[in-house]
């Protein structure tokens, strides 16, 4: 018995995990479930994309199989560079947000470097009132973003951790809220565009 199966996946030109499941019943339906996932995707929403299901005679699915799966596997996979994508490019922005902070840190101090023994110590209190400021700056750009759905956006401007230990609490809250709010967000556009 020969059979064009692979053929038809290698046509897709989609590399990734294939997970295909399929259970018949006593009058020769059949329901196949088939699930595409990409290589080595990072990012969690990838765990909540739900597997294809497609019911029918095995004539009907012989037919109509590659047809129906086609289209929602390529928005799939360009689904899943997406994220690969959009998570190199946080990671690219926050490496680049920190070389930025402590470059203007090192200018400013250069700058208000004095001669030995004309040495200032800097007002703890001011220094702390403009963290405390520019923290409660990007909370709030976030708050607005998120409600404008632009929760990519948001979370590149998410302060990190190490710069606010005291508030990790927070902002892994923040964090993991506005991951799933974009997750959600991606799979409302993903079922629209499968529609």
């Amino acid at each position: 018995m020969t059979t064009n199966f692979f053929e038809n996946i290698t046509a897709l030109n989609v590399p990734g995990n294939w997970k295909i499941s399929i259970q018949t019943t006593d009058n020769m339906l059949f329901t196949v479930s088939a699930l595409f996932a990409a290589n080595n995707c990072g990012d969690n929403a990838s765990k909540v994309i739900p597997p294809m299901l497609l019911k029918g005679t095995a004539e009907e699915l012989n037919e109509g199989f590659f047809d129906t799966i086609t289209l929602p596997v390529q928005q799939t996979a360009g689904l899943y560079t997406s994220m690969e994508a959009y998570l190199k490019e946080v990671e690219r922005a926050r490496i680049a947000s920190k070389e930025e902070q402590d470059r203007k840190t090192k200018e400013k101090a250069a700058q208000t470097a004095k001669k030995p023994g004309d040495a200032e110590m800097p007002d703890p209190k001011q220094a702390k009132e403009e963290k405390k400021k520019a923290y409660d700056e990007a909370m709030k750009n976030i708050t607005e973003l998120s409600a404008k759905m632009k929760y990519a956006d948001a979370l590149a401007i998410l302060p990190s951790i190490e710069d606010y230990p005291e508030k990790k609490n927070e902002l892994e809250k923040k964090e993991a809220e506005l991951k799933r709010l974009h997750s959600q967000y991606e799979n409302a556009l993903f079922n629209l565009n499968a529609e």
